[in-house]
């Protein structure tokens, strides 16, 4: 007997808020705990950009084949193993003697990857077809509330109980999580008879990409973008500390509360964003938001102090929410139906391929000083601005993109 649909939709949008906030936890801090494992000021930089990545090197390899071994051994076991692991990486992180134990949690964060899409098959098993736009809406909402909330939160608990006390926590969290889905959820498993092979299958969905131009084009525009904001990330907490001048006890929770109003920018404008581009075409919001990236990273590039690079980040996250929808719809509307789903599994590839190449790329940059690293992220994200300008709609999907409603991303 399977969970009602609104308990399932809850526990997910839980879920998802407990993971980003955890994580987000860890991103924001690592700088400072790396100062803790006596990491040399000179290495952190370089250090902060390989933690980065290292989970994309085990997690992008596995991410094709997390759907397939759902549908073989159950969408339960699947998601709840993501947080079993995230309870045990933060265990691990929190008890790092030295920056080799804590790059061997973030390790393990390549097995974390690949739920989101499980939940949200789980969750449509189950809602009425009228209710699916609001229940997948409501999951979507949990990791960007996480990310919003996380780093202000954090930052305080730091002050009082420390780095470690700060990541013992968040792995108490997502075990309870872990707990949550293993005892709450419930599925009927009726696993997929196919003959075909997990290549094959991944191999049909690259052709039904590949045979399509302005898709292909859409997929580099994202990775252009996603580089680009990638590559700055992890260094938004050390440029935050070189323009910080008051109190070292209050460094955290100011790292935090910078971190916290781009988040609550970012997850307020995010859906006004999808309004605009249901009305004036998801084609010019794309553009519009990709230049607003690039002015506010140009911003932060430049400023001396530490209020305007607060109020450039801002700005950047009121923007940042318009372009992963926007590509998302693009996308849809390109493809038949019938090979919709099979493309849009395989949509966050760019974005994941960058997640793991943008933090290299930080910490090669960083060699030339952090606010250099704000300059590159400005210039990538502004070739994708170029590539948008050579991108065309045909009429028939220049008249569909301004009235396609966010359920085509379900």
């Amino acid at each position: 007997m399977r969970n009602s649909w609104r308990l399932t939709m809850l526990l997910f949008a839980l879920t998802g808020v407990v993971e980003s906030l955890a994580f987000g936890h860890l991103g924001a801090f690592t700088p400072l705990y790396l100062k803790q494992l006596h990491v040399a000021d000179t290495s952190i930089p370089t250090w902060t950009g390989l933690l980065g990545a290292l989970g994309f090197v085990l997690g992008l390899p596995l991410l094709p084949f997390w759907a397939v071994w759902a549908d073989r051994y159950g969408r339960k076991l699947i998601i709840a193993r993501s947080a079993y692991v995230e309870a045990v990486l933060f265990v691990l992180a929190a008890f790092s003697v030295n920056v080799w134990m804590l790059a061997l949690a973030r390790f393990l964060t390549g097995f974390v990857l690949g739920n989101t899409g499980i939940m949200l098959a789980a969750q449509a098993e189950t809602t009425p077809r009228e209710r699916l736009g609001t229940a997948v809406a409501i999951i979507g909402a949990g990791p960007v509330l996480g990310q919003a909330l996380g780093p202000a939160f954090g930052g305080q608990f730091i002050e009082h109980f420390g780095i470690r006390g700060l990541l013992l926590l968040d792995a108490g969290l997502t075990m309870i999580i872990a707990l949550l889905l293993t005892l709450i959820l419930r599925e009927q498993l009726q696993p997929r008879a196919t003959s075909e092979s997990v290549w094959a299958s991944i191999g049909a969905a690259g052709r039904n990409i590949v045979d399509q131009p302005l898709v292909v084009r859409l997929f580099a525009l994202n990775f252009l973008v996603v580089l680009g904001i990638t590559t700055v990330q992890p260094y938004v907490p050390l440029r935050i500390a070189d323009l910080y001048s008051g109190p070292a006890a209050r460094l955290p929770s100011t790292i935090g509360l910078v971190l916290t109003l781009s988040g609550l920018g970012m997850a307020l404008m995010t859906p006004l964003w999808g309004r605009l581009g249901d009305r004036f075409g998801f084609m010019l919001v794309l553009r519009l938001t990709i230049i607003g990236i690039v002015i506010a990273l140009v911003g932060q590039t430049v400023s001396a102090a530490l209020g305007p690079f607060r109020d450039w980040r801002i700005a950047q996250g009121l923007v940042q929410g318009g372009v992963d929808a926007t590509i998302v719809a693009l996308i849809a509307l390109r493809v038949h139906p019938e090979r919709r789903s099979a493309v849009l599994n395989f949509s966050r590839l760019p974005a994941q391929f960058a997640w793991f190449l943008g933090p290299l790329l930080g910490a090669t940059t960083a060699n030339f000083g952090i606010p250099v690293v704000f300059g590159a992220s400005a210039v990538l994200v502004g070739l994708g601005g170029i590539l948008s300008v050579t991108l065309r709609l045909s009429a028939g999907s220049a008249a569909s993109a301004t009235g396609f409603s966010a359920n085509t991303t379900e």
